[in-house]
């Protein structure tokens, strides 16, 4: 009966090496000086964050459900989850088991505006703003709070202008659905 055996050489390739040892004490060090702070910043300090929400209530407001009639909208709400994507969401009351419906316009703040300036949880509206449209999404809510289905959502085209007390929602679906909004804070 004969034994192979596998050449040295190759033996070295499938083991830690002194090499390997070296690269992951790197990556350790590169690891922990993340948790350090750099020099001009004391770990208590507090960093600016580039997300979180503002919600204002309506004076008057208007949206459509894709192909339904136009519905009216009690609040506006402003979510950005990073610097320079803003959704714009309008929210209303449903009908049937819906009893709150959500429409939201997502997109991308033009010409480099910052959309919501937010620190240490507390966010403001910088405006006036316009964002380019690249989503559109439907949602309801039972009485519980509960989404009755997963989101709608749409691929779409349009914009979004926010003027002082005025905004403005307008897209397109590639399919041809179409959504508008407006409301007066």
């Amino acid at each position: 009966m004969a034994v192979s055996t596998i050449p040295v050489p190759f033996q070295r390739h499938c083991c830690v090496g002194p090499g390997t040892r070296h690269a992951g004490l790197l990556l350790a060090g590169a690891l922990l000086s993340l948790l350090i702070p750099g020099p001009g910043l004391r770990a208590d300090e507090k960093q600016p964050t580039d997300f979180g929400r503002v919600q204002r209530a309506t004076r008057s407001c208007e949206r459509n459900l894709a192909a339904a009639s136009p519905g009216p909208c009690s609040e506006l709400r402003f979510e950005q989850n990073q610097q320079g994507l803003l959704n714009i969401r309008f929210v209303g009351p449903g009908s049937g088991e819906i009893t709150t419906n959500l429409v939201t316009f997502v997109g991308v703040v033009k010409d480099g505006a910052a959309g919501l300036s937010c620190r240490e949880g507390h966010c403001r509206l910088e405006g006036p703003l316009s964002t380019e449209v690249t989503s559109v999404s439907e949602l309801g809510f039972d009485q519980r709070g509960l989404p009755t289905s997963l989101p709608s959502a749409w691929p779409a085209d349009g914009t979004c202008t926010v003027e002082k007390h005025d905004v403005r929602c307008e897209a397109k679906a590639l399919s041809g659905e179409r959504w508008s909004a407006t409301a007066e804070l």
